[in-house]
Formats: C-alpha cells, structure tokens, sequence
C-alpha cells in the first residue's frame, strides 16, 4: 500500500470548511421571507417547454374586457387635461425608476416644468398610450399581465412579464397623484 501526504493548509482548511456549510444551508428547507419583504407574483405553474404560457385573464378574454371597459369609463369621463405621477419599475438605473409628475393638456403630453418627457416615460406619459401597453400585452399573450384600474378607468397600477423563460424582462408601472385640471 502507498501512502500520500497531503499538505492541507490552515487557509485551504477554512475554505473547505466554509464550503461545506455554504452547501449544508443552500440544501436545507427554504428559509421564510423576511418580515416586510415585498410581495412577488406567483410562481408559474411547470411549463411545457414547447410552448408559451398565456396569462389565464388573456386566455379566457377577461384582461380584453377589462380593458374595454376602462376606456368606456375614461371615455364618459371626459377628462383631457390631468397630471399625474407615473414610476416605472424595472431591472433599469434610478434616473428611469425615479417617479415623475406628467402633464397632459388636451389629451396630449405636455412639458412639465419646461422639460419634455424622459424618453423611458414616453409609452405611458397619458392615459390612451397606457391603455395602448396594456393591449400590446395582451395581442403579445404574455405570460404574466396585472392591472389594476381605479373608477375612472384610469390604470394605477400594470406589471408585465413577457416570459417565465426569460429573467429580468418583466416591467410596470404604478400611477398616483392624478389630478383633473381645468
């Protein structure tokens, strides 16, 4: 029988040592979320590979249908001219993600402050152009598509998620501070 020394040192020790713990608790019973933790959509159920998930609210028409009826009750609103604070929520740097008060005179974006709307708030800088991402959602099947839409019609609230087979694609946007100007 041959023997083999092995020069294990104290660093190379510590490093296995570490390893094995590390691997211990990536295997272990999934840990809770912390307390105050944001919410996260559902997981999607297992996929077929072959073919792409459809949001079930798409599916069955009734994203459509809400939808048609937002315009109807922003159409009988008759509003024109608002202003608004929209926040795009995506994997995108702060200057995109920072909330920004919009200006819309009648029915087009306007300049607030002096400024043009930044370029990333351009889809969503008045309410037919959200309404528009919200039926390029649908005509697209995504997988995954949340709105909310308060008693005017208007949308407060829009997640996407194209793909569940696709990290980091997902985006949407929350609207507050909406006010009817004259």
């Amino acid at each position: 029988m041959t023997r083999v020394r092995l020069n294990i040192t104290p660093a190379a020790a510590v490093r296995a040592a570490l390893a094995a713990l590390l691997l211990a608790l990536v295997t272990s019973a999934p840990a809770a979320a912390p307390a105050g933790a944001i919410p996260t959509p559902p997981s999607p159920p297992a996929a077929d590979p072959d073919r792409q998930q459809v949001d079930p609210g798409i599916a069955d028409g009734d994203a459509q249908r809400r939808l048609d009826a937002a315009r109807e009750r922003w159409a009988a609103a008759g509003i024109d001219a608002y202003t608004m604070r929209v926040r795009i929520g995506c994997f995108c740097d702060r200057a995109t993600t920072t909330p920004r008060t919009l200006t819309v005179r009648d029915g087009r974006p306007a300049r607030t402050h002096g400024r043009r709307t930044p370029a990333a708030l351009r889809p969503y800088a008045s309410v037919p152009r959200i309404y528009a991402r919200v039926q390029q959602a649908i005509d697209d099947r995504v997988a995954l598509l949340t709105v909310r839409y308060d008693r005017r019609g208007l949308v407060t609230s829009l997640y996407v998620d194209t793909s569940f087979m696709i990290a980091d694609e997902e985006h949407g946007i929350t609207v507050d501070r909406f006010r009817r100007l004259r």
